[in-house]
């Protein structure tokens, strides 16, 4: 179950960097936006696995 919901943050993690990086070359700074979305995704899910350990 650990290693599922690793790989699942990362999937999820890349996948918004890749919307970050769209959404930021629209404000003329993609490798921003990809590293800011990126960062928040990858604290919610460390969040979500603190929250959730004991299941």
């Amino acid at each position: 179950m650990k290693k599922e919901r690793t790989i699942v943050s990362v999937i999820i993690m890349i996948l918004v960097g890749i919307v970050g990086f769209f959404i930021g070359s629209t404000l003329d700074n993609s490798f921003g936006g990809a590293i800011l979305f990126s960062m928040i995704s990858g604290i919610g899910c460390i969040i979500y696995t603190l929250d959730n350990r004991g299941e």
